[in-house]
């Protein structure tokens, strides 16, 4: 490695860097100095340090270089004059569509128009249904997709982590940053573009890194300044494209002196021309052209697939390149390479966005100057013909007789005013004669009126929903009119944003390139970081916040109550609160969190405490040192006494009991498994649980089965113990005993009472016997008796018949 320096002989100074005396080693060069070689390390350490070694000249091979430094200059002309050449075709393949954006600037009324009628004062006015369906397209438009939170959000591709979480939101913060804080043209360039993509269908957005401004930088691009490969369908697929703009001879210096453009002179002493689009604007601002220009110059800047002489591919396919030149002299300012250097595919990268309302029959899309243009002219017309005619009744004209002189006849009659007039005739009436002028017509005035009807209902008919329904009609009948007639936007606010999602893309992609390894930024209340890997979309994708399946205010709004209506009926199975913060954001509400209620850290303490705290309304928490069983002894007691029966008491303290049934649970299960570092695994929280090994989790189950029975009879016996049971194995002998001694003293008491029993019964059957047989006897003596008497009778009798016989 070799340095330059000038040696003065006449100075004796001691060199910081020792010279070498060989002489293969110095070198005399023409302007009397010499050139030095250093082989020792410690040498060339110290001739670097104090900026003796010569720099190294920029490598022009690398692949990010500028390409046209190390062309040859006929190369670089023939790659100018074949571009120019493709740009021309591409310009006048869409002249017809320039007239067309000129006719769009006339049809939105912005300036009033004198000379549009066929006399002096004429009417000049036009229609506003044009100007009135553009504007509130683009006001609901820039409010879904750039809302005040920022238009970004991101979403997690494959199995979610708490890795890509975390990865997410950095990258949403920082985007919502960037795109509002760092790159405040953004929002005002989307609304600008939107006014475009409504009046003429078409719009493009540019995002690219700005080396000056050492950030990425986007701008709206009119269709008019913007042409395309006449046989391109989409941006991806073109060709070839052309973004034509002006730049200051300051800008390119500027970017000279930076190594992006080459050093050559540039002429900006020739006319900017400008479309009949862009004359109508700046006549409508009120500002005009100066008539000689040396400050800017014109610029082409061509993203194109080409065949560049000297780079030319193996294959002879043609590759993407991003060229810039002058349009007037078609000098190259710069060649680039357009794709990845890992990619092996050379695919182009993307640095434009095309946003479309309605897909036309080719490249460019529809707008409003195509679906209501002609109904705005037909109401125009038909305004302008009814002011004419009112005019012309008002003020009529007709013929007057030659000798006919009127005193100041230029001057209007004021009212009140008689004025002298020499009449030849003497008769005032026979020397004018009125035309014939009629009112204006009902059925012109119907004309407009129906005009202007149709484009405002095919323009926004969700509006006319709205104006045209009574407080009378069911809510669900109304929201399906809302949807039926919001279809045409819905379709539209999907491709809006389909298309910023690709803008944002091309955001993240020059963030991934550009930014360092590590990117710190300050916010409101804070700083962040973000790293240069978080955005890297394979783990990730950013898309808008917009939602395209509800694209309007109302919608959104209709859904959530119907997502708190049907909460409502089981509260305890939803998230209220996050339900309500969807709703306030949906009806626009910043800062809903002012609106609730102050959350309360989660209450630990004894159980009386917290029954305390319950009865309150406090949260309560569950400890894994605290003793869960008498916790839920005295909780259950607590929910079973009357004067406590609260619902909100009894539902707080059941969440409680259940949480220290799990701890409790938890706790046993890990005291069971011997394992430390199963243990462990079981006592961590839920989101460290998450990452432990599927073996791990396997041991644990099957450690976890063997411990299940364990548990069950611990909890079986806790049972026992806490209804009063006791498990002292020699009381339980003594009880047993106990109960022994007790069953024989009954069985040998129902053995002496069975045996009194049949005593009892024997002596019943003794004495019944007696009885009987007194009976028995006394029977007999009363049939003796009863005989006898019988046998006394008889002799009487005989006695009788006796004395009787005597």
């Amino acid at each position: 490695m070799a340095i330059e320096k000038k040696i003065d002989l006449e100075e004796e100074l001691q060199p910081a860097v020792p010279i070498p005396t060989n002489a293969t080693d110095v070198t005399a060069t023409p302007d009397g100095g010499a050139e030095i070689t250093l082989t020792d390390q410690q040498q060339l350490d110290e001739a670097e340090a104090m900026g003796l070694l010569e720099e190294e000249a920029p490598d022009l091979t690398q692949f990010d270089s500028n390409l046209a430094e190390s062309m040859p200059e006929e190369d670089i002309q023939k790659t100018a004059s074949d571009l120019e050449e493709g740009f021309t075709r591409d310009k006048d393949s869409r002249q017809e569509y320039d007239e067309i954006a000129e006719d769009g600037i006339k049809l939105l009324g912005l300036q009033y128009d004198d000379s549009a009628g066929s006399f002096p004062g004429s009417a000049g006015v036009t229609h506003p249904v044009l100007a009135q369906a553009v504007v509130k397209f683009q006001a609901k438009a820039y409010k879904e997709l750039f809302p005040t939170e920022g238009p970004v959000r991101t979403r997690i591709m494959g199995v979610q982590t708490q890795q890509k979480i975390e990865q997410a939101n950095r990258v949403r913060q920082f985007l919502n940053w960037q795109t509002q804080i760092q790159m405040p043209e953004y929002g005002p360039e989307l609304d600008k573009l939107l006014f475009h993509v409504a009046l003429y269908g078409t719009g493009f957005k540019k995002t690219f890194w700005d080396p000056s401004l050492q950030r990425p930088c986007t701008e709206f691009i009119k269709a008019q300044d913007f042409f395309v490969d006449y046989y391109a369908t989409n941006l991806e697929s073109a060709e070839r494209y052309t973004h034509k703009y002006l730049m200051s001879k300051n800008e390119i210096k500027k970017m000279q002196l930076l190594g992006m453009f080459r050093d050559i002179d540039i002429d900006t002493d020739y006319d900017v021309g400008e479309t009949g689009a862009k004359e109508l604007e700046n006549e409508i601002v009120g500002v005009t052209k100066p008539a000689d220009n040396d400050e800017y110059t014109s610029i082409l800047e061509i993203h194109a697939n080409i065949n560049l002489p000297g780079f030319e591919d193996e294959d002879e396919l043609k590759l993407p390149y991003i060229v810039h030149m002058t349009e007037d002299d078609q000098k190259i300012l710069c060649i680039r390479r357009n794709w990845d250097q890992e990619d092996p595919m050379r695919k182009k990268k993307m640095y434009f966005t095309h946003y479309t309302m309605i897909p036309g029959l080719g490249f460019y899309g529809y707008g409003y100057i195509h679906l209501i243009g002609g109904l705005t002219k037909t109401a125009t017309s038909s305004m302008r013909q009814l002011l004419d005619a009112g005019t012309f009744a008002n003020l009529p004209g007709g013929f007057k007789a030659h000798g006919l002189r009127v005193l100041a006849p230029d001057e209007p009659i004021s009212p009140g005013e008689f004025r002298e007039v020499n009449a030849p005739a003497g008769d005032l009436g026979k020397s004018l004669q009125i035309l014939p002028f009629k009112e204006p017509s009902q059925t012109l005035f119907n004309l407009m009126d129906y005009s202007s009807k149709l484009a405002t209902q095919f323009a926004d008919a969700a509006d006319n929903v709205v104006d045209q329904a009574t407080n009378y009609g069911p809510v669900g009948t109304t929201m399906a009119l809302l949807e039926q007639s919001s279809k045409l936007f819905n379709a539209v606010h999907k491709r809006l944003h389909a298309a910023l999602t690709k803008d944002l893309r091309v955001l993240t992609r020059l963030d991934s390139e550009y930014l360092p390894d590590l990117y710190p930024y300050e916010v409101a209340g804070g700083a962040q970081q973000v790293f240069r890997q978080d955005f890297n979309l394979k783990n990730i994708d950013v898309i808008p916040v917009s939602d395209p399946n509800m694209p309007t205010e109302a919608h959104r709004i209709a859904k959530i109550n119907a997502i708190m209506s049907i909460a409502q009926q089981n509260p305890a199975a939803y998230n209220m609160e996050q339900i309500g913060m969807e709703l306030f954001a949906a009806m626009g509400v910043s800062e809903p969190q002012r609106y609730l209620k102050q959350q309360q850290q989660p209450f630990s303490s004894n159980p009386i405490t917290e029954n305390m705290a319950a009865i309150k309304g406090a949260p309560l928490e569950a400890k894994p040192d605290q003793n869960h069983d008498a916790h839920i002894i005295v909780h259950g007691k607590f929910m079973e006494d009357p004067a406590y029966q609260s619902p909100p008491v009894q539902q707080l303290l059941i969440s409680h009991i259940q949480e220290h049934l799990a701890l409790k649970y938890q706790i046993e299960m890990a005291q069971m498994v011997q394992d430390p570092q199963a243990q462990q695994a079981i006592m961590a929280p839920p989101q460290q649980q998450q990452q432990v090994p599927p073996q791990m989790q396997n041991q644990i189950a099957l450690m976890a089965a063997n411990a299940a029975d364990k548990v069950l009879k611990l909890d079986e016996e806790k049972a026992k113990i806490m209804a009063g049971q006791t498990e002292d194995p020699q009381q339980e002998q003594i009880e047993i005993q106990k109960q022994d001694l007790a069953l024989r003293a009954k069985k040998q008491l129902d053995s002496m009472k069975i045996h009194q029993d049949k005593m009892d019964l024997e002596e019943t059957k003794v004495i019944i016997d007696d009885e009987n047989k007194d009976e028995d006897r006394k029977l007999k003596e009363a049939q003796l008796a009863v005989k006898a008497t019988d046998d006394a009778m008889k002799d009487a009798e005989k006695l009788i018949y006796a004395t009787r016989m005597k």
